[in-house]
């Protein structure tokens, strides 16, 4: 069991190594739509750090490729990976210990409270597009999580 200083500990690497990110990476085919990617991660380049935070909360770790390592990079890079309702089951516990990025944890609590059931659309066909409602709410939560992310945004 998780207990409240290991959220907050988890609260402090994430304010400081860590990110809290919607993305829009593509189009639905079919209906135009945008699909919205929610995350958090955080990057370090101590294994033993990110086995740790794999063992107590989840998610996943990736390590990276020669690629996407940077050239003077001594070591190698590790990412946790967290998603879906691990993510809104986290960024819940860990949004009274926040402090840089507790606006963008709310944020992120909103948006995932949209991926619900009940938010699609019903068709004889299965599940349907998302509302237009649901979508202007996604698409709203993406720009202001964008303009929190951007260093020379101004509003």
């Amino acid at each position: 069991m998780d207990t409240p200083q290991e959220f907050a500990y988890l609260a402090g690497i994430i304010d400081g190594e860590g990110s809290i990110y919607i993305g829009n990476f593509s189009k639905n085919k079919k209906t135009g739509a945008l699909y919205y990617q929610t995350n958090m991660e955080v990057t370090n380049t101590d294994e033993s750090l990110m086995k740790w935070l794999t063992e107590k909360f989840g998610g996943r770790i990736h390590k990276y490729t020669e690629k996407q390592t940077p050239k003077n990079s001594r070591k190698p890079i590790y990412r946790w990976i967290v998603t879906s309702d691990l993510l809104t089951y986290l960024c819940q516990q860990m949004l009274p210990y926040l402090i840089i990025k507790k606006r963008q944890c709310w944020i992120m609590i909103q948006m995932r409270n949209t991926y619900t059931k009940s938010n699609y659309v019903k068709g004889h066909k299965g599940t349907q597009p998302i509302s237009e409602y649901i979508m202007k709410m996604r698409k709203s939560l993406f720009d202001e999580m964008r303009s929190l992310h951007c260093r020379n945004y101004n509003k």
